[in-house]
């Protein structure tokens, strides 16, 4: 990969990196817990890896243009069935990438393990593609990272 310096850039490519940066920084620094019960979580280290290893540098020359992490989708709305209530279903992937071409690529990130644990997921993905992904022409990645057995 090419590596190019930050002024190099137009200016508002410039902001948005530095934007994305600081967004970076907020999402790294684990923030001081509120009291010794309550510790807030960040995103998964898998997702911070993704973000430094693919999005960034996208982001960097230009390729990618537009990035929103965390969007939720309704799936379907809550209902009631026989006095019984259905709570509604949501799918909410990882990143939603705009890359210059235009195509909108949606990723998910998820471990081996993770993946294996959620049973529903797979469910809830082929949802998101059937309502969401296919009919608007988008891309759907999803990267399993290995875990690391050190």
């Amino acid at each position: 990969m090419q590596r190019i310096n930050l002024e190099d850039l137009p200016e508002r490519y410039q902001k948005q990196v530095l934007e994305q940066l600081a967004r970076q920084q907020k999402r790294t620094t684990p923030p001081a817990p509120e009291s010794p019960t309550k510790a807030k979580k960040g995103p998964p280290q898998s997702e911070v890896d993704y973000y430094n290893r693919f999005v960034l540098p996208g982001l960097m020359c230009g390729e990618i243009v537009k990035v929103l992490n965390r969007r939720r989708f309704e799936l379907m709305p809550a209902a009631e069935f026989c006095g019984i209530k259905l709570p509604a279903a949501h799918y909410t992937p990882d990143f939603i990438l705009q890359h210059k071409d235009g195509t909108v690529e949606i990723v998910e990130v998820k471990s081996r393990f993770t993946r294996k644990q959620q049973r529903d997921y797979i469910y809830r993905r082929r949802l998101f593609i059937e309502k969401y992904a296919r009919p608007n022409g988008w891309k759907f990645t999803e990267y399993i990272q290995e875990e690391n057995h050190d």
